[in-house]
């Protein structure tokens, strides 16, 4: 499968490359500032998710998408929100339908319990924001799967975690990529945003 990932050069983004091109699959790096070793199943692309014309050039030939895109934490910050409106005309544009996007545990019917209600304390302009991107992705009409994970680390992939529940509040980077790269190829998942956590 051809895989465009957006948000690359860091965090789950880049956890996504790097375990793609460990299977063997054709991967698309899209970053502001990317730095990544040669690799003959990689091509990288400098671009801005807030230039749509350079998005959606980007989507074209592309098999499925992955959206990962990192922002501030401060309140006015459409980094993720506005990116993924780009990326969900670029998609539609050229019928690329299959999407994963990482949110965030206590977003939408998340929002609930200790865990969540204490986010929404402490990160409320960053979870408001990814309010924006989901619902963005939810009316698409795409094929879309939204990831929340709890709190992230930087941790070694267990490939063990709970699906659907926010479990003990953590989860790695690692992790969360292993879970989008299987979203990605079951059907099971379309439509659906699972909480994921150990």
């Amino acid at each position: 499968m051809k895989i465009i990932v957006f948000g690359a050069s860091k965090g789950v983004g880049l956890q996504v490359v790097l375990q793609a091109l460990e299977q063997g699959q054709s991967v698309t790096a899209f970053a502001r500032s990317p730095s990544f070793p040669d690799h003959p199943n990689l091509k990288v692309i400098q671009g801005d998710a807030f230039n749509l014309e350079a998005v959606s050039k980007a989507i074209q030939g592309q098999g499925a998408v992955v959206i990962a895109l990192g922002a501030d934490r401060k309140a006015g910050d459409q980094t993720r929100s506005q990116g993924t409106a780009h990326i969900v005309q670029g998609m539609q544009q050229h019928g690329v339908r299959r999407v994963v996007a990482v949110s965030s545990f206590g977003v939408g019917d998340s929002r609930k319990g200790l865990i969540a209600n204490a986010a929404w304390l402490f990160l409320r302009a960053t979870l408001e924001e990814h309010e924006r991107q989901e619902k963005t992705l939810m009316e698409s009409g795409l094929d879309w799967t939204i990831a929340r994970p709890t709190g992230l680390t930087n941790d070694a992939k267990t490939a063990s975690y709970k699906i659907g529940s926010s479990g003990r509040g953590r989860i790695s980077r690692a992790d969360v990529a292993d879970f989008i790269l299987k979203a990605l190829g079951d059907s099971n998942y379309i439509g659906k945003a699972p909480a994921i956590s150990y």
